[in-house]
């Protein structure tokens, strides 16, 4: 091969090696720049989401927000009238500037601590005594009070503890639905970065839950209010319970003494024991239960008129029994006994009926079972002889006038009454009317009625007890208007003071108006000594403000309005 030949191809080679190393480096370059921009757009794709972090981490931060308050849910009688949060207070929300000082210079305690308040520029709540404040940089909120000093019905209420969690009554049982209920108010404002509120930017008012939600109950406010008012004045400690023979409600369930449901530690160590509901607990009942008696005898066909002459005292089986009269009531019949209650005649009648049929009747009224008022509230048992214990003839002699190991409630005592008032027919008590929420009331199941007596047999009994208001042992019970029917009670308890003298609790129960019956009403007096003396009058005052609050006229049920 000629020389010139190789040289040439070897050439063609260098060249060839040459235009290959500068398409790698072209393509390296190319390579190059793509790394840069990929890297670039990561970059800036990282950046604007670092940005919009920032951004609502500084939204964040720029906001300030003051608590009002946070309500629980109301608690309303059967008219719909608060018995809670029934009282309000004035709350400021306050933002610091050359207005609101000049606004709520007085309402501050000091000079200092307005000063102070208002060189912060940081919003903040300020109690203030009217709503006339309210202005730039200002706003007022109407805030409840959960119980105020006129608390009503405060044993079935019950009480919140510190952190408000309720611990008895109604707002135990109804914790959950009450906390879930009320109103959240709050009050957001713009702050710059060291938390100073930013003047002119506005304030945002935030509202959750409805304040008028809560658990409607049977009671009546303003016959609660009176009844607790009598039992004040009295001075004494017992219990007034009222119901309406229409559907069983509970219009009063008053015990006394009260308690501050705002300091019930004050009254844990109290002797009168006031945080105890007297109106659920069971104690010696008396001659309230003769009407029982009288009740097991004219449902046996025992006639009224049958008489029975008393000597003033019974010896059975060597025990001596002694009547209220201690000279004797004479040759007496049924409605005579009733009237001036004499023990022989009960005695020698219950001998008559047999402790059988007299368990049976107590049963089938509803003693020494717990009468359920709300959901796990209830009343005691009480206890009823059993019918070995009646075997004995001085058990039976106690029982046929309400002693010896017989208790009951006054809630039983009503229930006995209420009956004999509305023709024989036992009413289930209610206390719960039902819950209202979102402008609506859902009402509890229908009230339940069982015939426990005749008519014929109830109408006797109502005739008996309106003598025992107006001629008999139950005269200080009559009514100024509409007159009435009633049994009194003195109940022995076997339990003696510090001073040697026996407890005796006083009772007076009956009906009202005398003329078709619209209420129940028990009186009870722990050791008040005298049913006719001490109970009856109560009674009478309980009466006339049911006629004075137009309860007992004839009517129509009002609508349940909340407010």
């Amino acid at each position: 091969m000629p020389l010139s030949g190789m040289k040439n191809r070897l050439l063609t080679r260098i060249k060839a090696v040459r235009s290959v190393r500068k398409m790698g480096k072209r393509i390296v370059s190319l390579f190059g720049i793509l790394i840069v921009l990929f890297s670039f757009m990561i970059w800036r794709l990282s950046w604007l989401i670092r940005k919009e972090d920032f951004a609502q981490a500084a939204a964040r931060q720029s906001t300030y927000t003051l608590e009002v308050c946070q309500s629980r849910g109301v608690i309303y009688d059967c008219q719909g009238q608060r018995l809670v949060n029934d009282q309000f207070r004035y709350l400021a929300a306050v933002l610091p500037s050359n207005e609101s000082a000049a606004t709520l210079r007085s309402q501050f305690a000091s000079a200092n601590l307005w000063r102070e308040q208002m060189s912060s520029r940081a919003p903040f709540l300020l109690e203030v005594d009217t709503d006339a404040v309210q202005g730039e940089n200002v706003e007022v909120f109407s805030v409840p009070e959960r119980y105020s000093m006129d608390y009503t019905a405060v044993h079935i209420v019950g009480y919140v503890d510190a952190d408000g969690v309720g611990q008895t009554g109604i707002e135990r049982i109804y914790q959950d639905f009450l906390e879930r209920s009320g109103e959240k108010i709050k009050v957001r404002y713009q702050i710059d970065a060291i938390g100073r509120a930013l003047t002119g930017s506005g304030v945002e008012i935030l509202r959750e839950g409805n304040p008028s939600d809560g658990v409607v109950l049977t009671l009546h406010k303003g016959l609660q209010q009176a009844c607790e008012r009598i039992l004040s004045g009295a001075g004494v400690k017992g219990a007034i319970l009222v119901m309406d023979l229409a559907d069983g409600g509970l219009r009063a369930v008053a015990s006394a003494p009260g308690f501050d449901p705002r300091n019930v530690a004050g009254s844990m160590d109290d002797p009168d024991s006031p945080l105890i509901n007297r109106a659920l607990g069971a104690y010696a009942v008396g001659s309230t239960f003769k009407l029982l008696i009288a009740a097991a005898a004219l449902e046996q066909g025992i006639s009224p008129k049958q008489t029975y002459t008393c000597d003033g005292w019974l010896d059975i089986n060597g025990q001596i029994f002694k009547c209220n009269q201690l000279a004797g009531h004479g040759e007496i019949d049924m409605e005579q006994a009733i009237a001036h209650s004499c023990n022989c005649y009960f005695i020698q009648l219950a001998r008559q009926i047999g402790a059988q049929s007299l368990r049976e009747m107590a049963i089938r009224f509803g003693f020494s079972q717990a009468d359920m008022l709300a959901e796990t509230l209830q009343t005691a048992k009480g206890t009823l002889p059993d019918a070995e214990q009646l075997e004995n003839p001085a058990e039976l002699a106690n029982f046929g006038f309400g002693q010896g190991l017989l208790t009951a409630t006054p809630v039983q005592i009503c229930k006995m009454l209420a009956a004999i008032a509305d023709g024989g027919k036992l009413l289930s008590p209610r206390l719960i009317e039902g819950i209202y929420t979102n402008g609506t009331l859902q009402k509890e199941a229908s009230f339940s009625a069982n015939q426990v007596l005749s008519e014929k047999t109830a109408g006797l009994l109502r005739e008996f007890m309106k003598t025992v208001v107006r001629e008999g042992s139950g005269k200080l019970a009559i009514p100024k208007t509409g007159g009435a029917g009633g049994k009194t009670a003195s109940a022995q308890t076997g339990i003696f003071d510090e001073q040697g003298e026996e407890i005796v609790h006083a009772w007076f129960g009956g009906f009202y108006p005398e003329k078709d019956p619209r209420f129940a009403i028990v009186v009870f007096v722990e050791n008040g000594q005298s049913g006719n003396q001490v109970a009856a009058p109560l009674f009478s005052q309980v009466a006339d403000s049911l006629w004075g609050l137009g309860l007992a006229q004839s009517g129509e049920k009002q609508t349940i309005m909340v407010e």
